[in-house]
C-alpha cells in the first residue's frame, strides 16, 4: 500500500495541470462528487474563470467533456481516484495547494458562491446561463418553458444550408473540435487522412469515429484521398509543402476518380460535410488541394468554408 501511495504522489508531481484542477475541484467539494455534479461544476468553473482547463460541447445532457472522463480513467489507474462511478478521491494529498495562487483563489471563490447547489438545481442553473450548450439535450424541456425553448432554438440553432467545410484538429482537444463541428451544423465528417493515427487523444480512427458518432454525426474515412507517409517524408526539410501538394495533385488525385466521385456524391446529399485532417491552416494541408480539385468538377456545386 505504501509503494502504491508513493507511486501516486510521484505521478502527481508530473501530471497535467488540468488533472490537478479536476482533483482540486473534487477536494474543495468534500472529496466526492456524483458524476453529473462533477461535470457541471467543472464546466461552470471553467466558464466563470474564462480558462479552458477542459473544453466542452453540447451533448444529450448538456455540456460534456470527453477529456474529463479520460482523465478520470487515468487518475483511477494511478490510484488517485477510486474505481467507482462517481468522482471520489482515494488520497489525502492536497491538489488545491498545487494550483497557482490565482486558480486556487478562483476555485475557493467558486465553491463559496455555488455552495451546496447540486442535482437538478445545478443542471437548471447551467442550462439557463449557457443555453448554447443545451441544443442537443434530451432533458431541456425540464428546465425551459415552451416559449424559452423557441427562443433558444432561434438564437443558437446552427445553419443547415448544405456546404463543404475544411477543418484541422491541430491545437484542439477532442471536445473543442466536436464543439466547433456542432456550432457549424456539421452532419458528416469525412476523414481524409491516409493513416488516421494520432498522438493527440481522441483523434485516432477508432476513438475518433466513436466520438464523432456519439456526438450525433456520421463518420466516413476515405484513406485514398490522403497523402501516404512515404510522400511526406522529409517535409519541411528536403521536401516543401508546395512540391508535395503538386505531386499530390498531379500524381495521386488523377488515380482516385472513384473516391472523388464518392465525395462529390456526398456533397450533393444536402448535408454539411467537413473534410478533416491535422493541420490547422488549410494552406499547409493537402485538403486545400483536394478542394481545389473538387471545384474543377462541374458536378461539385457547394460553397466551401475553411474553419
Amino acid at each position: 500500500m505504501q509503494c502504491k501511495t508513493m507511486s501516486a504522489i510521484i505521478k502527481a508531481d508530473t501530471m497535467y495541470y488540468r488533472r490537478k484542477i479536476l482533483l482540486a475541484l473534487i477536494e474543495v467539494f468534500g472529496g466526492s462528487l456524483q458524476s453529473t455534479d462533477c461535470e457541471k461544476l467543472l464546466f461552470n468553473f471553467c466558464q466563470q474563470t474564462g480558462k479552458n482547463h477542459y473544453d466542452f460541447f453540447p451533448h444529450k445532457f448538456g455540456p460534456f467533456s470527453n477529456m474529463s472522463y479520460y482523465d478520470k480513467r487515468i487518475l483511477v489507474s494511478s490510484g488517485l481516484l477510486k474505481h467507482v462511478d462517481d468522482f471520489q478521491l482515494s488520497t489525502k494529498h492536497s491538489y488545491l495547494k498545487e494550483l497557482t495562487q490565482t486558480d486556487k483563489a478562483a476555485l475557493l471563490r467558486f465553491k463559496s458562491n455555488i455552495g451546496n447547489l447540486r442535482g437538478d438545481a445545478l443542471v437548471k442553473k447551467t442550462y439557463r446561463e449557457f443555453p448554447q450548450y443545451t441544443l442537443r439535450s434530451k432533458i431541456a424541456d425540464k428546465h425551459f418553458t415552451a416559449e424559452e425553448l423557441k427562443q433558444r432554438q432561434f438564437a443558437f440553432t446552427p445553419d443547415t444550408k448544405p456546404a463543404v467545410f475544411s477543418i484541422g484538429y491541430e491545437g484542439l482537444t477532442i471536445d473543442a473540435f466536436l464543439n466547433k463541428l456542432i456550432v457549424n451544423g456539421i452532419t458528416t465528417v469525412v476523414d481524409v487522412r491516409n493513416n488516421p493515427q494520432s498522438m493527440k487523444y481522441g483523434f485516432s480512427k477508432k476513438s475518433f469515429k466513436q466520438y464523432i458518432e456519439n456526438a450525433g454525426m456520421r463518420y466516413i474515412h476515405i484513406p485514398e484521398l490522403g497523402i501516404p507517409s512515404p510522400m511526406r517524408k522529409g517535409l519541411g526539410e528536403s521536401v516543401s509543402h508546395k512540391a508535395l501538394f503538386k505531386a499530390y495533385e498531379n500524381k495521386l488525385l488523377p488515380k482516385q476518380e472513384t473516391e472523388i466521385k464518392q465525395l462529390i456524391d456526398l456533397t450533393n446529399k444536402n448535408e454539411r460535410i467537413a473534410l478533416v485532417c491535422f493541420e490547422a491552416d488549410h494552406h499547409f494541408c493537402h485538403r486545400h488541394t483536394l478542394i481545389e480539385h473538387l471545384q474543377e468538377h462541374k458536378s461539385f456545386k457547394r460553397a466551401v468554408i475553411h474553419l
